[in-house]
């Protein structure tokens, strides 16, 4: 059972994902899985969580238009909407790349979370602590201004460099994407697993993962650049980024 009052689950994080039709919300509770065209993702899609806004498409249910369903996520994997739906494979979007987001079962709020006035809701990023103390959806939103993620994110550029959003490695999703010329330098903002702060990868092409949890970057933004400049520097330096293609 989920204890609400932890100190550490209120700092997990949440995405809250839409749901706009029965299929959907069928894959979810059914299948366990979850898909986010890789196309029109938002800039992160790890989280700890994902939260379900189930749109005015299911009419007179209960939980349309709010929030009422959540699940942990425990699996990233990046396919074709042809592998993902083999009974639509003439699908327009077939060959189209899907984030496959597996979770685990459904647990329903203590309180559904309404939606007053927004009605067209994309990607929140957003914490436990929020998730489930909101009165409304709007209150799930993070100002730009207080989101680690965006004032990390922001900050790199303003060290003149080019931040990469939505990668997987293996089947762990990357917050961000740094280039370097041995490499890439892919950032996690969560709490490194099993103690860990780096770990390399054997691919193609050398991946190092730097895990930095929210509340470091919270409280020692300056602290995380210096140790994502030394990654850097290990990889060989970073390089401009080019364009990528969204499948490589």
């Amino acid at each position: 059972m989920t204890t609400y009052s932890d100190p550490v689950q209120q700092r997990r994080t949440v995405l809250v994902a839409v749901l706009n039709n029965a299929d959907d919300l069928r894959h979810v509770a059914a299948e366990g899985w979850y898909r986010i065209p890789q196309r029109t993702a938002p800039p992160r899609v790890g989280a700890d969580y994902l939260a379900f806004y189930q749109t005015g498409a299911f009419g007179d249910a209960p939980e349309a238009q709010s929030i009422t369903y959540y699940a942990a996520t425990r699996r990233y994997r990046l396919l074709t909407r042809r592998e993902l739906l083999p009974d639509e494979a003439n699908h327009p979007r077939a060959d189209d790349f899907y984030f496959r987001i597996e979770v685990g079962p459904l647990q329903r709020l203590a309180a559904p979370i309404p939606s007053a006035t927004l009605r067209r809701i994309t990607f929140i990023h957003s914490t436990f602590e929020r998730l489930t103390s909101a009165g409304d959806v709007r209150d799930l939103f993070i100002p730009t201004e207080e989101d680690p993620f965006h004032r990390l994110w922001d900050a790199l550029k303003a060290n003149r460099l080019r931040p990469l959003k939505n990668r997987l490695v293996d089947e762990q999703p990357v917050d961000i994407t740094l280039r370097a010329r041995g490499g890439n330098l892919g950032i996690v903002c969560a709490e490194p697993p099993a103690g860990n702060t780096q770990e390399r990868r054997p691919r193609a092409e050398r991946w190092e993962l730097l895990w930095l949890p929210i509340r470091r970057i919270d409280s020692d933004l300056d602290g995380c650049l210096r140790q994502i400049g030394a990654s850097l520097i290990t990889l060989g330096g970073s390089v401009l980024n080019q364009p990528q293609p969204v499948q490589e």
